[in-house]
């Protein structure tokens, strides 16, 4: 998944104030943290004021897709049941005075190194509409960051654009006391709010010298999140076992992390903890910068390639949530549109696939439908409400743009950025084979 930076505000502004957000919808009280059903990724438009790229206003997200989400749903076999909503993202400021604060390692004194964690509240209300979709019955709000958003920067001409500075979300500049400080404040910003009922933290990229401190951060998430002495306001008598906190990576980057032992992780993730597995935009080719497609078949071969690290993450009990594409992504797309200008980096030439986002679903399927995949993986993909390891499957995306670098001030976009109506027919008419049939043993 790309993260989406919206930049929100400044130091000061770092929290919202949720008692201004009314959420009257119907809240399920459930006996567990997880949610067994299929889930969709949405976002709000990336530039809220067109005129002004640099422009630091509050989200315009509307909840444009419920409609789509509500269509799937009525369909024999839709199940859009989880709503995967953008909330906001991790960011660190330095004082003026201070430049080099938020450097490692960090100040702890946040009036010169403000760790900042956002949820903008017209992103929470439109997470309270699609919380009102018909069959909608969970919502988990996303929380991003790019840890080496500077480095990107760099990579594409050193487009700073809007002349942020290097503000981005590096936790391995973070002491202890502050990543805990972080999650702390993360958790009771979003389990202020009775709609939420999970988080997914996308701070990307997992490797190197950012896995340790981004477990941490991980663990400390999990541990406020069950919320066993209902301190943080994440346990309460709609959410009797706490919510849930979910990781989106490569499985592959986790079962060969030397730094954050498989183990170590799945202790930090806790009872209330997943994965989600990225199953797209595996194992790049190295041609136009790193953005040249992924052929259906390639994509399949790349998919059963990275199946066979689940087993060795998630072993006999931990929960996982499979992520494929419906709508493009970096290396599965229709179309590759650049950016005029510096900021297309090393990617600056139009391509046309000649494939379309069904035939990506298709070979999916054809993936985790083959009795082989069954019998390798000790029925994995059987999904079991209440029982399976295996939560279901998340689309990726409903998205008003799908560009990189995720910093709005740039625009090479990958179409298209909603699933077309082939894509959601192939997948609707798919998904319940999931459920029986020779998913299961």
């Amino acid at each position: 998944m790309r993260a989406w930076f919206l930049v929100l505000g400044s130091a000061s502004a770092a929290f919202v104030n949720n008692n201004e957000v009314s959420a009257d919808v119907a809240v399920k009280k459930s006996a567990s943290a997880f949610h067994w059903g299929h889930a969709v990724y949405t976002y709000g438009p990336l530039l809220c004021d067109p005129s002004n790229t640099c422009a630091v206003v509050p989200s315009c997200n509307r909840a444009s897709y419920a409609p789509n989400i509500e269509a799937f749903n009525k369909a024999d076999g839709g199940d859009f049941s989880v709503v995967y909503s953008y909330g906001g993202d991790v960011e660190l400021w330095a004082e003026k005075k201070s430049p080099k604060a938020c450097a490692a390692p960090a100040s702890t004194n946040m009036s010169k190194c403000n760790v900042s964690v956002y949820l903008d509240p017209n992103n929470l209300r439109a997470a309270e509409v699609y919380k009102n979709v018909e069959d909608v019955k969970s919502i988990t709000m996303l929380l991003d960051g790019r840890m080496d958003g500077w480095n990107q920067i760099e990579t594409y001409g050193k487009y700073d654009n809007c002349s942020f500075g290097n503000f981005y979300s590096n936790l391995q500049n973070l002491t202890d006391v502050s990543l805990r400080r972080l999650a702390n404040d993360t958790v009771k910003l979003y389990c202020a709010n009775d709609v939420v009922d999970g988080i997914q933290a996308d701070l990307e990229p997992y490797r190197g010298i950012y896995q340790k401190p981004l477990s941490k951060y991980v663990g400390y998430l999990s541990e406020f999140m069950r919320d066993e002495n209902k301190t943080t306001g994440c346990r309460d008598e709609k959410h009797p076992e706490g919510r849930s906190v979910s990781y989106y990576a490569f499985a592959h980057d986790i079962a060969n992390s030397t730094n954050v032992p498989v183990k170590e992780f799945n202790e930090k993730l806790g009872p209330n903890g997943h994965y989600v597995f990225s199953g797209y935009d595996l194992f790049p080719k190295k041609a136009d910068g790193g953005f040249m497609f992924n052929t259906p078949s390639e994509f399949a071969e790349r998919l059963r390639r990275e199946i066979t690290y689940f087993r060795k993450v998630v072993g006999t009990t931990k929960k996982f949530v499979l992520a494929l594409p419906m709508g493009a992504s970096c290396h599965e797309y229709e179309h590759y549109v650049p950016m005029s200008g510096v900021g297309c980096g090393p990617a600056c030439r139009k391509i046309a696939s000649n494939y379309t986002m069904d035939q990506y679903v298709n070979k999916a399927f054809e993936v985790l439908l083959d009795p082989e995949t069954t019998k390798s993986t000790d029925g994995l993909f059987c999904m079991k409400d209440g029982e399976s390891q295996f939560l279901g499957i998340a689309w990726w995306s409903f998205s008003h743009q799908m560009t990189y670098p995720p910093m709005k001030w740039f625009d090479n976009e990958f179409l298209p950025a909603q699933p077309p109506p082939k894509a959601l027919d192939a997948a609707r008419k798919q998904i319940p084979l999931l459920s029986g049939g020779v998913t299961c043993k």
